[in-house]
């Protein structure tokens, strides 16, 4: 309570010593206390016709993150050309807010992450000029800008196919000092790193696979199985025996008609044609325990249909035609069906 009546007065003094006539000051007071249910009409009509373009321009800089991006919203709509210098001069803010980024979503994001989803996401305003600039501003001084890491690695993303040799040193920098668990962030720093194709840096992504087999997060979703199933080195090999060993030994897992929990592990272990990737796809068929959420148990069945439709070469038709003799028709027609109805 102390703190809300602080900042209601710091508000208040803001305003009164700014050039804001009485119905405007009334009109930011109002936005700055409101909730999240939306305007009518006649106010945001209102609230452009009070104000000059200036006001505008300067009011998208607020102290107060929902006056801010209130008027940042109109900016968006009526002067696009200045969203650029505004979310500039707000890349340091970290007040953070509750938006609306879709029907049924809401997420907790700072002004400049909200300015950037108004003008990126949404709207795709910027020049690719001013989002190449964006991305060099945030990705020198990522240390103090890890608040934006979110359109560092959209961007990443988007560009993978082709790194820019400007930006070989700072990523390299950031792969070797990423301690973050987050699975898309190191899975798309990694595609991005690995797609220089510098062959000195097979060491590098080798111990940042081995530093994210504890990612935090589900085990379906781990960028280090994820990379070596789309990159299968026999360099990297290892790595998925000892994911196995850390992650899955002793451990129950689900596999059912709906959802296997190792479909990725499997999938990367298949790309092996090895005696100990025969090994690993044992202990993953045999050696490990699963549960059902679903319908029924089905381990079997789900691995068979990886096997029958990833193992090209018959590598695994020992293990294959093992599970063969095992597998429930009905069941493997079922998990047939469920795949067939969520593919695209």
């Amino acid at each position: 309570m102390k703190r809300n009546i602080i900042l209601s007065v710091t508000f208040l003094l803001f305003l009164s010593c700014c050039d804001y006539n009485e119905k405007q000051e009334n009109i930011i007071q109002t936005i700055a206390s409101k909730s999240n249910k939306p305007y009518n009409e006649n106010f945001i009509k209102n609230t452009f016709n009070e104000f000059s373009k200036q006001q505008i321009i300067e009011l998208s800089s607020n102290q107060n993150p929902k006056v801010a991006l209130y008027f940042f919203q109109i900016l968006v709509e009526k002067f696009p050309e200045e969203c650029f210098s505004v979310l500039m001069k707000n890349l340091n803010n970290r007040k953070t807010l509750d938006v609306s980024t879709s029907y049924d979503t809401i997420n907790e994001m700072t002004v400049p992450d909200t300015m950037m989803f108004y003008t990126i996401s949404k709207k795709d305003i910027f020049t690719n000029q001013q989002k190449e600039k964006l991305f060099s501003i945030i990705l020198n001084d990522i240390e103090n800008k890890d608040h934006l890491e979110g359109y560092l690695i959209s961007y990443l993303n988007e560009n993978q196919a082709a790194p820019n040799p400007r930006y070989y040193n700072k990523i390299k920098n950031i792969i070797l000092k990423r301690s973050d668990n987050k699975f898309y962030y190191n899975s798309v720093l990694l595609n991005y790193f690995s797609n220089y194709n510098k062959p000195e840096d097979i060491i590098i992504i080798e111990n940042f696979l081995k530093r994210n087999i504890f990612e935090d997060g589900p085990i379906h979703m781990n960028s280090t199985v994820e990379y070596i199933k789309k990159h299968p080195k026999d360099l990297y090999f290892p790595i998925l025996e000892e994911f196995y060993s850390l992650k899955i030994k002793g451990k129950t897992f689900r596999a059912d008609d709906i959802f296997f929990e190792l479909e990725e592990l499997t999938k990367a272990t298949i790309n092996y044609k090895t005696e100990n990737a025969k090994e690993l796809m044992k202990n993953i068929t045999f050696n490990t325990k699963y549960i059902s959420n679903g319908n029924f148990v089905a381990s079997n069945e789900q691995i068979y249909l990886l096997l029958k439709n990833n193992d090209k070469s018959n590598y695994f038709a020992d293990i294959k035609n093992d599970l063969q003799n095992k597998v429930n028709k009905a069941k493997l027609d079922t998990i047939v069906n469920w795949n067939n109805r969520w593919s695209y």
